[in-house]
């Protein structure tokens, strides 16, 4: 399933339309001056979008875009335009219809193709969460995950943890990876790598996004859109999401700029920008000299590779089979950067050899349609394992973002 630029941007705008007609009443709600500020950093964000976006559509295309947008934002310098104050949400929602009416007139998408049989089985009504992760876990991802054993990967897990953070293990977590496998020639894991070092580890230091780097986004976010499990997930949360914004899904852009702005837009945690939902659970973050989130396999056996990463021995609740193809570890480890202190991740739970895919797929179910509360808590099993995702809201200008969504054996 693929569509042309053009017409991811022109489902984009449609889709910023109606957030911008969903956020109105919190845009209009305060005097004149919070107000525009406020539509400020929604315009701004808007806009940061737009460029990941349309990273790869013409110059021509870029032109006409900043040219239409031009009266409430400029795009190039990245500033309020000169009717952004006085025209207010009426002249950006005139804006954006006219990018939809003027340059994206052409790019209107086909009706969505039908999707693929195993994306929307026929009993997807009746599945619970339970049952839908069985599903992708067993019929819809087997293939694509990296197996134990000859092939695939093995683990050494040594001795448990000491908890007071010393090393009791001599070798490293992952003991073989066999890189020249199907899974590492995948589109998803080839993109996810690459996303990997454009981030500032530490919390506090605002992310700066290039034009490599908005690219490089667009192209995971694509390459996630042709798997089957993300297509699963889309029609499953068509039906069964709690989350308002679920509700509005009818394509995969549509579904795909959820993901962007669930897991991908950077939002704050102590300043602007210095964080989001991707960063922390599939990347890691340091934050008041611990390390925090990174609970993706493959993020973990690429810094230990480097020496980076120091295995600290296996911690709390562990895998009750190895014999099964679920390989879940509760681990410590210590975790090296640039400065001279050495942070630490006393507990983290990783599911070895599966794939972004399924992961991004089945905790993206969760923060939409699973457990509620805070932390929303959503039990399933996996394999033999007892599991459990919890998932908890960072509280933005909007609709909640994800701050954290983990797997934890229960």
């Amino acid at each position: 399933m693929s569509w042309g630029v053009e017409a991811k941007l022109y489902n984009f705008v449609q889709w910023a339309i109606q957030k911008l007609e969903a956020d109105t009443p919190e845009l209009t709600d305060e005097d004149e001056e919070d107000n525009y500020q406020e539509l400020v950093v929604w315009v701004r964000g808007f806009r940061n979008q737009l460029i990941t976006v349309g990273a790869a559509c013409s110059g021509e295309m870029k032109g006409a875009m900043a040219n239409t947008l031009l009266s409430v934002w400029d795009l190039k310098n990245n500033q309020p335009g000169e009717n952004l104050r006085a025209g207010g949400v009426a002249a950006v929602h005139k804006a954006l219809e006219d990018l939809l009416s003027g340059p994206l007139a052409k790019s209107t998408p086909p009706e969505p193709p039908a999707a693929p049989p195993r994306a929307k089985p026929d009993n997807i009504k009746s599945m619970g969460f339970q049952e839908a992760a069985t599903y992708m876990w067993e019929t819809l991802d087997a293939a694509n995950r990296l197996p134990w054993g000859d092939g695939g990967f093995t683990l050494d897990m040594q001795r448990k943890g000491n908890y007071q953070g010393r090393d009791t293990c001599p070798n490293p977590l992952v003991s073989y990876v066999d890189e020249s496998s199907n899974f590492f020639k995948s589109k998803t894991t080839q993109t996810f790598i690459a996303l990997l070092d454009n981030y500032e580890r530490e919390v506090g230091k605002a992310e700066v996004i290039t034009a490599e780097e908005k690219q490089e986004m667009a192209a995971f976010l694509d390459a996630l859109s042709k798997t089957e499990v993300i297509q699963f997930a889309f029609e499953w949360l068509k039906v069964h999401g709690k989350d308002s914004r679920t509700k509005k899904l009818r394509s995969m852009p549509d579904f795909m700029n959820l993901v962007y702005e669930l897991w991908l837009a950077p939002y704050r945690r102590v300043r602007d920008n210095d964080s989001s939902g991707f960063e922390h659970v599939f990347v890691g973050e340091e934050s008041r000299g611990k390390i925090t989130g990174l609970h993706n396999w493959i993020q973990y056996y690429i810094e230990e590779k480097k020496g980076k990463i120091d295995y600290l021995g296996y911690k709390g609740r562990q895998d009750s089979d190895y014999s099964d193809d679920v390989h879940v570890v509760t681990v410590a480890f210590a975790w090296q950067d640039d400065d001279p202190n050495v942070e630490t991740k006393p507990m983290s739970t990783i599911l070895f050899g599966s794939t972004v895919e399924f992961e991004m797929a089945i905790l993206t179910m969760a923060f939409l349609g699973g457990g509620e509360g805070e932390p929303a808590e959503t039990p399933f099993q996996l394999g033999t394992e007892n599991m459990v995702i919890k998932c908890f809201k960072q509280r933005c200008k909007g609709a909640p973002k994800i701050a954290t969504a983990y797997m934890e054996i229960a």
